[in-house]
């Protein structure tokens, strides 16, 4: 039986939603009177147990995104449970930083297989129930997060890199496609946020990658996803948190050779250091 706590509660699915990103959007959403179903690969009950602190309105369900069965399973019992979507945050991802020729073949393909194959999966198994949605006379939104580093390259991010260029490139043409079916879609590009994935990234990834990304900033969990929460409810496409990651995704579009030259005299000064120490 679905459980509703007004007619105008509306509801949301966050897929990485038990840690990072996905969890504190999910706090954000549920004392918004959103109710929430968070789907994980891991960590849920823990997850949910603390936000159900925040409302009883939170279920969670195990999925795997690169398995679009699991998705469509868990999605199913999501619509049971509270209904069809307002809005879906696509926040699964993974981060493994490592230079081209240190990377496996292997590694490289799990960042393509959850964070830019996952992507798709997520968004083609929740279509059916956003149309459901735009039948109910809803105006669902679909919500990537992607990177910073899917706008710019940086050092040592080679499958994180490719990955999250595709996952904006692949909202952008959801974008497109979507638009005349009454679902709006939005993608999120924040420089490097203080999640426990950059924490465990910091253990082993590169000194070189680590300073190299302070070009664009560094964001607490709950400055990123302030500005994030109010981009989402907006009708902004493309979602950048950081005045100076803006800044910099901008200049590398408007003026390229410049913005290049410059990472490169920056980029070098830092190899430079790391040599010599």
């Amino acid at each position: 039986m679905k459980q509703q706590i007004s007619a105008h509660t509306k509801t949301a699915w966050v897929t990485g939603g038990s840690s990072g990103i996905g969890f504190e959007l999910t706090k954000r959403l549920l004392k918004d009177r959103y109710q929430v179903c968070i789907f994980a690969h891991a960590g849920i009950e823990e997850a949910v147990s603390q936000l159900q602190q925040i409302s009883p309105y939170v279920r969670g369900f195990q999925i795997d995104v690169q398995n679009e069965t699991s998705l469509e399973a868990a999605f199913n019992q999501a619509a049971t449970e509270f209904g069809v979507p307002d809005l879906l945050i696509n926040s699964a991802g993974i981060s493994i930083a490592k230079s081209f020729d240190d990377m496996t073949s292997d590694e490289f393909q799990r960042q393509i297989n959850i964070n830019l194959v996952g992507s798709r999966n997520v968004a083609h198994a929740a279509l059916p129930f956003l149309y459901q949605a735009t039948a109910q006379s809803k105006t669902p939104k679909l919500v990537f997060i992607a990177s910073a580093a899917g706008l710019v390259g940086c050092y040592g991010y080679t499958g994180y890199c490719s990955s999250k260029f595709g996952v904006v490139g692949l909202a952008e043409v959801l974008r497109m496609e979507l638009r005349s079916k009454k679902i709006n879609v939005a993608v999120v590009c924040p420089p490097e946020v203080e999640t426990p994935l950059v924490t465990e990234e910091r253990k082993l990834g590169s000194k070189i990658t680590a300073e190299l990304k302070q070009l664009g900033g560094s964001l607490t969990v709950d400055q990123a996803c302030k500005d994030i929460y109010a981009g989402i409810h907006s009708s902004e496409f493309m979602i950048i948190p950081s005045t100076q990651a803006r800044i910099l995704a901008k200049i590398s579009r408007v003026l390229p050779n410049l913005y290049r030259g410059q990472i490169d005299k920056k980029l070098d000064k830092i190899i430079k250091k790391y040599q010599l120490s």
